[in-house]
């Protein structure tokens, strides 16, 4: 028997960035230099694409257009056109009996992705599993993928009869648990920064107050790894290291959780020195 852990969290959506036109004013880089400052503008039919392919993923069924449209807060007239275009390249479904639209699986797999050689899920895929079984832990790897967004893609877990599973593909607030606390103090330049990631942060339980959340952030960034239980199913623990680029920017971390008897004393910072093997291997 496996328990899957509940990582699904609602977060905000995308923003898709737009190709930009050429002008004499362009740098070498093909960019023009007022974009370079300010940042590429959001493409607002890629954007709310991305929306309603999310949206579709997330529903218990079909949707009709009113009801999408009315739950992205969008115009029908803008989201049926995009459902008809989605329909013809065969990424969703229409059901002519119901009028109610669905992501199509075999066109999902189409664009699915097989990790490349140099890609770190698959470098660390052996060492996942590895780890995993000589701790009896779960372990996951999760990837940033917006500022405000991290998602696991890949998991290994013991080969016991009762054991945690984290599924690939769940989505998290980056504003939350051990995670959150990692990137708000690797990546808050000063304390306005910091105040701002507080405010953000996601609590499930208890909320702390900005002082003792401040102090376990700095902590956390200190000795270069988090312990959350908040997050984890009661009577479990959360062990988080980042993985850092060279612009200091958390972009993968590695998870551990398990049940708090396997986070004993003389076992924790044997964990903790395996995880922080595997986020050096970047």
């Amino acid at each position: 028997m496996r328990y899957t852990i509940p990582l699904k969290i609602g977060i905000k959506s995308d923003e898709a960035m737009s190709d930009q036109t050429t002008t004499n004013t362009q740098t070498n880089t093909g960019i023009d230099p007022k974009t370079e400052r300010t940042g590429p503008k959001p493409v607002g039919a890629a954007k709310l694409t991305i929306e309603i392919m999310r949206a579709l993923a997330r529903q218990n069924g079909a949707m009709g257009v009113t009801p999408l449209a009315a739950k992205l807060g969008r115009y029908p007239g803008t989201v049926y056109g995009i459902l008809k275009t989605l329909q013809n390249e065969g990424v969703v479904e229409f059901n002519p009996a119901t009028k109610c639209y669905r992501l199509c699986i075999g066109g999902l797999l189409e664009m699915s992705i097989n990790w490349r050689p140099e890609d770190l899920p698959n470098r660390l895929s052996t060492q996942l599993q590895e780890t995993a079984e000589r701790f009896g832990v779960c372990i996951f790897l999760s990837q940033r993928v917006r500022t405000d967004a991290i998602v696991i893609v890949s998991s290994a877990a013991a080969d016991r009869p009762l054991v945690l599973q984290a599924k690939i593909g769940s989505r998290f607030h980056v504003p939350l648990g051990a995670a959150g606390r990692l990137i708000a103090g690797i990546e808050s330049s000063d304390e306005k920064e910091l105040r701002k990631a507080y405010s953000q942060t996601k609590w499930l339980r208890g909320k702390a107050s900005y002082e003792d959340w401040a102090k376990q952030v700095a902590e956390d960034v200190e000795r270069g790894y988090a312990i959350e239980t908040d997050t984890a199913p009661e009577g479990y623990i959360s062990l988080c290291v980042p993985v850092i680029d060279q612009h200091n920017k958390v972009v993968f971390a590695i998870n551990a959780i398990g049940p708090t008897e396997d986070f004993s004393e003389d076992r924790l910072p044997e964990i903790i020195a395996v995880l922080k093997s595997m986020a050096r291997t970047r």
